[in-house]
């Protein structure tokens, strides 16, 4: 089985303005070209990577249109995403957009492409911000299921953005997951708080469920209309195990607020030589305190008392 992996995070800077697709690509290719030279396997781009496609494809437009029309854009953008792939042999999960949801409305679909492969594994986000599902603005629906798949020798799963922040979700994977060996968390925070909230849970699900959480974010404010901030980075998170180096950052860059004037593609994180296999076998063995799939049924709860005790505090 696989040991270790290695990947390419990349913070997504929106603040560009592109005239085409093939701007957007042509950041693609350069990010992959780099990615393989630092011997990565899997580049991870963020949630809605697609907000900076409006910027050709309708700056002007109602926000209540943009789903439909990042969703239209994509189909100038998905066939170039696979020969990237093909071209530099590397897999892209290459964040996330609006697909139709069979219904007249759109999820917000994770998208991962493997070099060789045919068509993207589509992974529909679950659970969605205020401001994603209101009708008044994108009027995204969420998702119906969880997929577990195999990559490169390795049990994965794509838990996006606020998903991650979901107890319940982590206790589903535990029971049906066990040998989880890596989760795949693409963001889009607009402030700090947000950033803290997505990065400080992805942190507790490697924890939780004894493995490793690769999260990313895009940063910088997307030059709309109305300008739209977004804060964050890229890290990998382990268990927090002496044989993992303690305190379970295995990587960790940011957060940012906009991209550095050199840099203006948005910063990249080469995470080399994740210790996948490390974390599989002490999960198996011998880590130091885990619960594994511990279940509350049958838990007795006295809430009355609680209730008393804040009455008379």
């Amino acid at each position: 089985m696989t040991e270790t992996v290695s990947i390419t995070l990349w913070a997504t800077n929106m603040g560009r303005d592109l005239s085409g697709p093939e701007d957007w690509l042509d950041s693609l290719d350069a990010v992959a070209k780099e990615s393989k030279q630092a011997g990565s396997d899997l580049i991870v781009a963020p949630e809605y990577v697609s907000e900076i496609w409006l910027t050709y494809a309708g700056p002007d437009i109602d926000v209540r249109e943009e789903p439909a029309r990042m969703a239209e854009a994509a189909k100038d953008i998905v066939d170039g995403i696979q020969k990237i792939a093909d071209k530099h042999g590397i897999d892209i999960m290459a964040g996330t957009w609006p697909v139709p949801d069979g219904n007249g409305g759109f999820n917000n679909g994770a998208h991962l492409f493997t070099a060789g492969g045919t068509a993207p594994l589509i992974q529909r986000k679950l659970c969605m911000t205020p401001p994603e599902k209101d009708p008044e603005s994108w009027g995204i629906r969420p998702g119906g299921g969880m997929r577990v798949f195999d990559w490169n020798g390795l049990r994965c799963a794509i838990v996006t953005c606020l998903d991650i922040e979901l107890p319940a979700l982590s206790v589903k994977l535990a029971q049906t997951a066990p040998d989880l060996d890596l989760i795949l968390c693409p963001s889009m925070t607009e402030k700090k708080s947000g950033y803290s909230r997505v990065f400080g849970c992805a942190k507790a699900r490697a924890v939780e469920l004894m493995t490793t959480v690769a999260v990313v974010g895009v940063i910088g404010a997307t030059p709309l209309k109305t300008p739209r901030p977004n804060v964050s980075g890229a890290a990998v998170y382990l268990p927090c195990e002496a044989d993992l180096g303690y305190d379970g950052r295995f990587a960790e860059i940011g957060p940012f607020s906009e991209a550095p004037a050199d840099d203006p593609l948005g910063p990249r994180l080469h995470a080399r030589d994740i210790p996948v296999g490390k974390v599989r076998k002490l999960r198996e063995n011998q880590p130091e305190v885990w619960p594994g799939a511990w279940s509350a049924d049958g838990l007795k709860m006295d809430t009355g008392n609680a209730d008393r005790l804040q009455r008379t505090a």
